[in-house]
């Protein structure tokens, strides 16, 4: 690791392209060692930093030599960072979620990383993050374990054992947010009834868990195939009212 000093006191932390071929090549396996995980996304969130810094500030040297006008090797170097820290999440550190039994704390920093992101991005990583997981018989099967665990707990979740119930609604989401939320959702269109105690067991969720959760009732609301509108052409669907009133109380 490199780091490179500006007059005006701020660093840029420059990562080996070694580091990120290792992260890509672990894949969702680094999951067996989690305290390596939370030093990884520490030392992804301090190198974008640093990069968003060196952009913001304006002046400075790097590798000993005067940054050219208008920042624009600045805005390179924070372009390659961007670049190589979504690629880490997305081949890497989001995978390996899905395979460590519940623990916030992970989740936490992986949010660490990814709120530097503009939500476009974050977005787009949710998306290649489900696809890529078709590619991994470990995690498919751990997503489909956690859509079956999920629609069983649902069907058994009331007022009466909400507490206990929330809570291993939040242990699945936080080992499996992307299925655990999705399916959550889809239930969520069906039963109406089920809105309440639903958003009673979302208070355990995580930033992390309600950012994926905002990206999936978006991409249900754009999904086409499906009609707004009852037969009278006047009245809401079913599904669009359910789903509306479930974000109205969040």
């Amino acid at each position: 690791m490199g780091v490179t000093c500006s007059s005006g006191h701020v660093s840029f932390i420059d990562l080996p392209k070694e580091f990120f071929q290792m992260l890509v090549t672990v894949g969702p396996y680094l999951y067996r060692d989690t305290l390596l995980l939370h030093k990884v996304c520490r030392v992804l969130r301090g190198y974008y930093m640093s990069a968003l810094e060196l952009v913001d500030s304006g002046d400075g040297a790097l590798n000993g030599e005067l940054l050219i006008p208008g920042k624009r090797v600045h805005r390179l170097h924070l372009r390659e960072a961007r670049s190589r820290v979504e690629e880490a999440l997305g081949a890497c550190l989001l995978p390996s979620l899905q395979l460590v039994p519940a623990n916030p704390a992970v989740g936490q920093e992986i949010w660490e990383v990814m709120n530097l992101l503009p939500y476009e991005v974050r977005y787009r990583l949710y998306g290649e993050w489900e696809k890529d997981d078709e590619r991994n018989p470990v995690v498919l099967a751990a997503r489909q374990t956690a859509k079956l665990d999920t629609r069983r707990i649902l069907k058994r979740l009331a007022k009466e054992n909400l507490k206990p119930l929330g809570r291993m609604v939040a242990k699945l989401a936080h080992a499996n947010p992307m299925t655990v939320l999705r399916t959550i959702v889809h239930q969520i269109e069906s039963y109406r009834d089920m809105i309440s105690p639903v958003v009673d067991a979302f208070k355990y969720l995580t930033q992390l868990e309600y950012d994926i959760l905002e990206h999936v009732v978006i991409e249900r609301l754009a999904q086409g195939g499906r009609d707004k509108l009852k037969d009278d052409g006047l009245n809401l669907s079913d599904w669009l009212q359910s789903l509306a009133s479930f974000w109205g109380h969040l």
